[in-house]
């Protein structure tokens, strides 16, 4: 997945603590449900924002499409810096996912503000699965193409996408039944409803420590200090295999470019507090920053990106 390779070094936190936005509520829209890390992220950020800008933010959840509506909420919105959207990798995957065509376009109508972190997703099977590897899972989605299913959040999310890299990478096929948001879909792989998903770890952690949830693999390149015993996709087996999906703020386009770099600064500095890397700690995320300019050079490649993977799952 792409990635800036700098989070450039801003000077101004202490200019945007001065200064106050304006009295009216930031509403910080989350496409995806309470509880996922998207969900915690923001609701982490709602204070430190409401500090930094000197006007309430009110965290709403907007679900449903995968996120799309989501991101089309805050593209309509109005371009003053008030409506923003905490959002991951369905912004751009949407695009090549939809069955019909999106009412907003990812590049155009989006303003990319900073990104903050970094979330891998863990492969989980029921504690009663007959896997007790990945190679035991790859193995019978081979032997029986399409019919081994698995659970997301959605259709574009991470714990989706995350399948179909693997399955192009393997050369096998599983069925994706998608729920709407991950509580249903974990409750559904606990109950052994479904085969097997792919959460955020701080999704599953409890589930798994408590023994109703068997973790397979981590889908980044290291191992997760929360889950240490867990090997990645790469080290079980499957050589080059890594995803991870974002976590973002965005806006909607033609916000004054003076606001855009006040709030990219702003979440910045959030995110260099000791506070926000103890969060990510908590919630086995890697702090990953970055600011206005570096992700709207990024985003067509990130687009692009996703369209060349999405393609290729297609032909497994």
């Amino acid at each position: 997945m792409l990635k800036a390779s700098l989070a450039l070094g801003l000077c101004t936190s202490g200019l945007a603590r001065a200064q106050t936005f304006t009295d009216k509520p930031v509403r910080l829209i989350v496409g995806a449900s309470p509880g996922t890390v998207l969900d915690r992220t923001a609701r982490f950020l709602s204070e430190p924002l409401q500090q930094r800008l000197g006007t309430p933010i009110v965290v709403e959840n907007k679900v449903g499409a995968g996120g799309i509506i989501g991101v089309d909420f805050v593209a309509r919105a109005p371009a003053d810096g008030h409506t923003l959207l905490l959002s991951s990798i369905p912004i751009y995957t949407n695009r090549w996912l939809s069955e019909t065509p999106l009412p907003y376009d990812p590049i155009a109508d989006i303003t990319p503000i900073a990104r903050l972190n970094n979330a891998a997703v863990v492969l989980l099977v029921p504690t009663a699965s007959p896997y007790n590897t990945l190679a035991d899972l790859i193995a019978d989605m081979r032997a029986r193409p399409g019919e081994v299913t698995y659970a997301s959040a959605g259709t574009g999310t991470a714990p989706h996408l995350a399948v179909s890299v693997l399955n192009d990478m393997t050369n096998t096929q599983a069925r994706h039944i998608p729920y709407k948001g991950a509580a249903p879909a974990v409750t559904d792989t606990v109950s052994g409803q479904v085969a097997f998903t792919f959460q955020s770890a701080s999704s599953a952690l409890q589930l798994v420590k408590a023994g109703r949830l068997r973790a397979l693999a981590v889908s980044g390149t290291e191992r997760l200090k929360s889950l240490p015993d867990v090997p990645t996709v790469a080290e079980a087996g499957v050589n080059g295999y890594s995803v991870t999906a974002f976590v973002s703020v965005f806006g909607p386009s033609g916000i004054p470019p003076a606001t855009v770099e006040k709030l990219s600064a702003v979440l910045l500095d959030i995110g260099r507090t000791e506070a926000f890397q103890q969060f990510c700690d908590e919630e086995s995320v890697t702090l990953d920053l970055a600011d206005t300019k570096s992700l709207s050079a990024d985003a067509p490649k990130e687009l692009e990106l996703w369209r060349q993977i999405i393609e290729a799952s297609k032909k497994t």
